[in-house]
């Protein structure tokens, strides 16, 4: 968990000079400084969409991952810097609309990742001040992803698409298209769970007895620590779920068919 932290929060610090200055103030120092930054987050993209693959797909692998989880994380987060950081470098690099979205996603991730991480440290069943700091990370982890986003991710994405159809870049623009509408479910997927967890423990009281306690614990056990994908996993299994139950009546219903013309069948046989 840490290391994640500290793996986006060094993807992200070279690049917040040219965020600052802007592309054509900057140094050339500071524009390959951000490409550099770009490069890591790839590299790192790369790295865990292999890693992911191997520990869903190899059915020996001591620590199986589920497939819900590879399709949120793998397909629907890592895709898209594996899909758009190299193009958007080699003909977008300029755009503020590109180092505003890369160093906030990055940055938001390196902190509710990090708050995460210290909130499950936290003795919210006997201590007080715990009970409300957790509180209170939790308001900070929907503050900073309804931020990034929401209210930053949604105007660059769009003004970023809406740049590439004036340039009349056809084929970067339909892609891209493609790739932000994924990324933008994924942004949803994470205020989803933000906002749940916000609602689930900001009328929660200070747990006094034993039952009160066990509530409490099942909830923590049930909370992501990032605010991240547990509620797309859940709707991805409960989508399984229901697959599984309608073919499951549809057998019983062919089996309950097959078994009443048999027993016609045999009935026809024996009158005649």
């Amino acid at each position: 968990m840490i290391s994640i932290c500290v793996a986006h929060a060094l993807c992200a610090s070279p690049m917040l000079p040219v965020l600052i200055y802007g592309w054509e103030e900057s140094s050339e120092l500071m524009k390959v400084s951000f490409l550099l930054g770009t490069l890591a987050d790839l590299g790192y993209d790369v790295y865990d969409f292999i890693r992911l693959s191997f520990r869903t797909f190899d059915t020996k692998h001591e620590k199986p991952t589920p497939i819900d989880f590879f399709i949120i994380l793998g397909l629907m987060h890592h895709t898209t810097g594996l899909a758009l950081i190299m193009p958007l470098n080699l003909h977008y690099v300029d755009r503020f609309e590109y180092h505003q979205t890369a160093v906030s996603l990055l940055l938001a991730a390196s902190l509710c990742f990090l708050a995460g991480a210290y909130k499950f440290t936290l003795d919210v069943y006997e201590k007080r001040k715990d009970f409300v700091l957790y509180k209170f990370i939790v308001l900070f982890q929907l503050g900073i992803i309804l931020y990034t986003r929401v209210y930053l991710w949604f105007p660059a994405a769009l003004g970023l698409r809406a740049y590439m159809k004036e340039q009349n870049d056809t084929t970067f623009f339909y892609s891209a298209t493609v790739m932000i509408t994924i990324f933008s479910i994924f942004n949803l997927v994470l205020v989803v769970d933000a906002v749940g967890a916000a609602a689930k423990w900001l009328p929660r009281r200070f747990p006094k007895s034993k039952q009160e306690k066990d509530e409490t614990a099942a909830l923590v056990r049930r909370t992501s620590a990032t605010g991240m994908v547990t509620p797309a996993i859940q709707m991805l299994r409960a989508m399984e779920t229901k697959r599984k139950f309608k073919a499951g009546v549809k057998t019983v219903i062919a089996v309950n068919r097959l078994s009443s013309h048999a027993s016609s069948f045999s009935n026809d046989k024996k009158d005649d």
